[in-house]
């Protein structure tokens, strides 16, 4: 029986062998930059494909055989690779007897696999185009916008009939469009990013074949730092394109907050975790408070002045009163009335001579109220096995009556700020340099110093008014956090 008669049947079927999808895992040797990042991860996270076991994931790795046909049937024909497998047969064999019993292999078919092949050799991208384009649903869509013509590839001739049917379905269904230099690449051994890649654009185009089909999945909770389950796994009743962390409007995981993104039910995986980590006591602050209101004990026009507010990003009523004695004032209205707030503390810090690092100390102005949360955050840093070096910092200053800024208000702290410039589209503006990574005195998106002053509700200037910290594109200030995040 043919595959592709086969195919709504061998989705449904219990995918035994494929580890829980979780939330977007992390490689070495994949950055964010790579162009089969998203593809790679998404295969990663379904179990499709897995990592070295020492970080890596190896994107150009060739891929053999075996490989291929086992990535393949483990999302194609779970069931047939479950059977397999559990005859006894190594996972490569387990393999191609799959493809076999699933139809995605013929045993005929003119592959050097089939003919005295080794299950090692690479397999090349004409070959694998074969077996793509027989797991396609015969009502399938087309992938992106990108179609074209198979017979317009420059080696077209170069390859048989029997080639060129696969590889024109594939064009067809917009999963291939070919190299830049106009070719296929027909004798090109595929790398391991190619084989991910090609397999998430098939998973896509049968996901959206069988969109709403129904499909139970089990979903397990998990502490991110330790992988320790947190609450019972759930039996779900959900279908192919549902959203899994949808579960978390029924259930009440307690204490921790959940860390990951939106996961949507895939036709190849059927056990999805979702991470979680310990909620802040601000968290548990705002819990308590709706658990109040649902109790009667406590109105909505109480939010806007409960403490939990002070640690939350950006400005608000609670933060105003804090800081000017009135929910509706954010700024003071003179040098005079701003100095009269002030006081000056002193935090620790590590400073770096001839690359070593040695504690020292650092003293600031800042607004009085936010003194003492000023003194945790420096001490936080310092603590850090970060360990981040600061040789500047920056607090009050007053730079006018008109001047909107929070230095005005002794809310705003610049660090280090020859090395974190401030920079509009492309003409830095004060600072010399933004180069995390390079420069130890460089504040890194995620680094200690970003996160903790975000736990203590400042917003950082390298990401508070655009999308993220691109230094391309936008307004940055890398050396400004500030308490109102302006």
């Amino acid at each position: 029986m043919k595959f592709r008669t086969r195919f709504c049947t061998l989705l449904l079927a219990a995918l035994l062998l494929l580890p829980a999808a979780a939330s977007a895992q992390t490689f070495t040797d994949l950055p964010a930059t790579h162009w089969a990042y998203a593809d790679m991860v998404q295969a990663a996270d379904l179990g499709v494909i897995q990592g070295l076991g020492d970080g890596r994931i190896d994107p150009s790795g060739t891929l053999s055989w075996g490989q291929f046909l086992t990535m393949l049937t483990r999302t194609f024909a779970p069931a047939e690779y479950a059977a397999a497998s559990a005859s006894g047969l190594a996972w490569d064999q387990a393999g191609l007897q799959a493809a076999l019993n699933a139809g995605l292999l013929a045993g005929d078919d003119p592959l050097p696999v089939l003919r005295g092949g080794s299950l090692s050799e690479p397999v090349s991208r004409q070959d694998a185009a074969v077996l793509l384009a027989r797991a396609l649903p015969e009502d399938a869509g087309v992938y992106g916008w990108k179609q074209i013509t198979a017979a317009d590839f420059t080696d077209w001739s170069q390859m048989d009939p029997f080639h060129q049917a696969a590889v024109s379905t594939l064009a067809d269904h917009g999963v291939v469009s070919g190299r830049t230099d106009g070719s296929f690449g027909w004798a090109d051994t595929i790398q391991r990013a190619d084989g991910a890649v090609l397999l998430m654009r098939v998973l896509s185009l049968a996901d959206d074949a069988s969109y709403g089909e129904p499909k139970a999945v089990t979903v397990r909770f998990v502490d991110e730092a330790t992988g320790q389950s947190i609450y019972p796994d759930q039996r779900v009743d959900s279908f192919v394109g549902g959203d899994v962390s949808s579960v978390l409007f029924t259930t009440d995981v307690g204490s921790y907050s959940y860390t990951g993104y939106g996961l949507y039910v895939s036709s190849a995986c059927d056990t999805y975790t979702l991470s979680f980590r310990p909620m802040t006591q601000a968290e548990l602050d705002r819990k308590a408070f709706w658990e109040k209101v649902d109790r009667g004990e406590a109105s909505y026009d109480d939010y806007w002045l409960q403490d939990f507010l002070l640690c939350e990003q950006g400005e608000n009523p609670r933060k105003h009163l804090l800081l000017f004695g009135s929910e509706d004032k954010r700024r003071f209205a003179s040098k005079e009335e701003a100095d009269a707030s002030m006081t000056t503390v002193t935090v620790p810090v590590w400073k770096l001579s001839n690359g070593v690092k040695t504690p020292s100390t650092m003293s600031l102005t800042v607004h009085a109220a936010l003194a003492q949360d000023v003194t945790e955050i420096f001490t936080e840093i310092y603590n850090d096995p970060e360990q981040f070096p600061i040789h500047d910092v920056g607090g009050y200053s007053w730079r006018g009556d008109t001047a909107t800024g929070e230095h005005n208000c002794g809310t705003a702290i610049d660090i280090n700020a020859n090395e974190n410039c401030q920079i509009r589209d492309g003409q830095v503006l004060a600072g010399s340099h933004w180069t995390p990574g390079q420069d130890p005195y460089s504040i890194a998106p995620g680094s200690s110093v970003v996160r903790i002053f975000a736990e203590h509700g400042w917003s950082w200037g390298g990401d508070a008014w655009e999308w993220d910290s691109d230094i391309s594109y936008g307004y940055h200030d890398y050396m400004h956090f500030s308490y109102m995040g302006d």
